[in-house]
């Protein structure tokens, strides 16, 4: 599955359906639904109905449903109608039988191995390391994504969802000697409450925080992954800019494509990527080729490169890094 086939808007909704099914329905028979009423899947504005078609499956039908009854709805009984595209409930108000469609208490659920793929595509993890997704550790709970490499280590990667209502026996798993001392715990919810350590050295962290917020698809943040494993556990660690320049190890960064930071060589090249950077921290996102060129030469007259280009002869990988708006002028390439 092709980490660019959802924008990054509808992953999120499409995470917090997937935690949501953490919380059980029950049909019409008493059997429990680990999914999502269509009366709530309006509130997923960005998933298109061919984006639920694609990540999710109808699971059944709720056994009850909110009736509205003057301004509050109240939980009422439903039962299969002669129509198979309805359902009948009483009213609540007038004790009549109404309708309602059978796509509104139809019950979706996401279809983890397709979304845990999804995920382990956007955090490089190889696909011979991720017989976890389709063997969870706790079922409809935990599962293990594989193992990503993360600065020069392999992390072990997991994904948790319901994670308050299963505490216990997630930390459990975690705290087993059969497990490594460390590790990577992504939740589809919220963050822990900061009174609450995690398990031996693991950071626990929602996954959504550590998309890049600004990108139109998704990515995510290696860089910040990694200040978040290398922190002291419970301490606060923010948020990476679009783009940081560390000019000791000449090293360029950019969230959207952290997983490939770009160390940069000859000292032309730097002083562009120094330039730029200055600018960028003072807001301007593109800076005319002429006078990046004069900051990177000065006065120097014999010898200067006309363009940007030149200034990058031979190197194959700026391109990715640098970008030109068409008019000139240039800037991070943030996309």
């Amino acid at each position: 599955m092709s980490p660019k086939s959802l924008s990054t808007r509808s992953l999120l909704d499409l995470l917090d359906l997937f935690e949501r099914s953490a919380h059980a329905l029950i049909n019409g028979d008493g059997q429990p639904l680990h999914g999502v009423p269509g009366w709530d899947l309006s509130r997923h504005a960005t998933l298109s109905d061919r984006d639920l078609a694609r990540w999710t499956e109808r699971i059944g039908y709720a056994g009850c449903y909110p009736a509205p009854r003057g301004d509050e709805r109240v939980p009422v009984e439903i039962e299969e109608d002669d129509d198979p595209g309805r359902y009948r409930y009483r009213c609540p108000a007038t004790f009549r039988t109404k309708y309602v469609s059978a796509e509104l208490v139809a019950v979706h659920a996401v279809t983890d191995a397709k979304l845990l793929n999804y995920l382990a595509d956007l955090l490089g993890i190889p696909q011979a390391h991720r017989r976890g997704i389709t063997a969870p550790a706790i079922g409809g709970v935990l599962w293990n994504l594989g193992k990503m490499r993360i600065a020069d280590a392999q992390v072990d990667v997991w994904l948790v969802r319901g994670l308050s209502s299963s505490i216990d026996r997630v930390f459990d798993h975690f705290r087993s000697a059969s497990q490594p001392e460390q590790g990577l715990i992504f939740t589809t919810g919220q963050a822990l409450p900061d009174i609450v350590p995690p398990p031996r050295s693991y950071r626990i962290v929602p996954i959504a925080s550590v998309l890049v917020d600004y990108a139109v698809k998704p990515h995510l943040d290696i860089d910040l992954i990694h200040r978040l494993l290398v922190a002291p556990s419970g301490s606060k660690v923010e948020k990476s800019l679009p783009a940081r320049f560390d000019p000791y190890s000449n090293t360029l960064v950019i969230a959207t494509k952290s997983d490939q930071p770009w160390a940069i060589k000859g000292t032309r090249q730097v002083a562009v990527v120094r330039y730029l950077f200055e600018q960028f921290e003072n807001g301007r996102r593109w800076v005319p080729a002429g006078e990046i060129l004069n900051a990177v030469y000065g006065p120097q007259k014999g010898g200067r490169s006309q363009r940007i280009q030149n200034v990058f002869s031979g190197n194959l990988v700026w391109e990715d890094y640098i970008a030109n708006d068409g008019n000139g002028q240039y800037g991070f390439n943030l996309d």
